[in-house]
């Protein structure tokens, strides 16, 4: 099994920034595994977009949004072409605002089953969030507040059997410890780990 190592986000993004473009990179892990922590900060150093899957699921469905996402934003990325989409649930819940995506050389798409096999094609680079499951519990608790439990353990129902079955840590590029331990600067740096989501 792989030891942890501390890597930098400048280094990460330099070994993205040499595949082919335009080039999509997923970063998957369960729920309040750090994602979008994680995600933000690699935007920032690659100057990129992030999409969250979030925002696609949104009043459509917990993890049958995927071909939305393919046909609206996935297959107009690749092409060359910019994106400016408004999910029909937005509408007919009154959310205002639309997704944009410009043409360029990476994008970001952050979210639970964003590395999901049917995705597969069009996902160039996964980084899989490793987070001990009852850690990420507390975190998402914590981070949705008394209101969300009931919502959270909903979640918890779904996506437990879909990453039995889907076990997208198995095709990761990439594995990051969600929680780690090694000294390291959680600005500029992350860890490694060899662990997997089983």
């Amino acid at each position: 099994m792989p030891e942890a190592r501390v890597q930098s986000f400048n280094n990460l993004a330099a070994q993205i920034l040499q595949l082919s473009t335009p080039a999509v990179i997923a970063i998957d892990g369960r729920s309040a595994a750090g994602k979008s922590t994680f995600a933000s900060k690699l935007s920032r150093v690659l100057e990129c977009q992030c999409v969250h899957t979030d925002d696609i699921a949104w009043n459509h469905s917990f993890f049958d949004w995927w071909p939305l996402l393919t046909q609206h934003i996935l297959e107009p990325f690749k092409a060359g072409r910019a994106v400016l989409w408004t999910p029909d649930a937005w509408r007919e819940h009154e959310r205002k605002g639309a997704i944009a995506v410009q043409p360029a050389p990476v994008l970001i798409v952050e979210g639970v089953s964003s590395a999901r096999r049917e995705l597969r094609e069009w996902i160039d680079y996964t980084i899989w969030m490793e987070t001990d499951a009852h850690l990420a519990e507390t975190r998402g608790l914590e981070r949705d507040g008394p209101d969300g439990h009931d919502f959270w353990f909903e979640w918890q129902r779904s996506e437990q059997p879909f990453f039995a079955d889907d076990q997208p840590w198995t095709r990761a590029s990439l594995i990051v410890d969600g929680a780690p331990s090694v000294a390291h600067d959680a600005d500029t740096q992350f860890v490694t780990c060899g662990l997997t989501g089983r």
